[in-house]
């Protein structure tokens, strides 16, 4: 199963929302910035979130975008389905599966299966944890070296 640019981009942005939920609402501009996604594709984006009824968003100076719901009620595979459509590609190019190339369809089917059932069982508030459990990246802090003494 492949995901596209646009629900990688989709997910990070709704995983950022789920991040501020019950502060406000967060602009997409902070929020293309917080997760270096291009403004205009993410405006995009947060359009098709909102149509689903996954996102609300409120017009000017003051709006931005809020989750529709609380991090705990929505599923990846929601928010994956919105953006991607159903994604599965069944039967041969050419319509004539038969033989092995059968079975390989069959077998790519059940993976493609698990991997929905294993986005059905992760919710938002689920991201949430998995992306605090992850260690934080260090850059390394600069610490000016003592001056040496004169005459050393």
């Amino acid at each position: 199963m492949r995901l596209s640019m646009k629900t990688e981009y989709g997910v990070r942005a709704i995983v950022e929302l789920a991040a501020n939920a019950g502060r406000g609402a967060l602009q997409s501009g902070e929020i293309a910035r917080r997760q270096v996604i291009p403004g205009p594709f993410l405006d995009q984006v947060l359009m098709t979130l909102r149509r689903a009824g996954l996102v609300h968003s409120t017009r000017g100076p003051h709006g931005g975008h809020v989750l529709a719901r609380s991090p705990e009620d929505i599923r990846l595979d929601e928010v994956i389905a919105c953006l991607e459509g159903d994604g599965v590609k069944r039967g041969h190019p050419d319509g004539a599966e038969t033989g092995d190339s059968r079975v390989l369809a069959l077998v790519t089917e059940k993976a493609e299966q698990a991997a929905r059932d294993v986005f059905a069982s992760q919710t938002l508030a689920d991201c949430l944890r998995l992306r605090r459990s992850q260690p934080q990246v260090f850059h390394g802090i600069f610490h000016a070296l003592p001056a040496k003494p004169q005459g050393a």
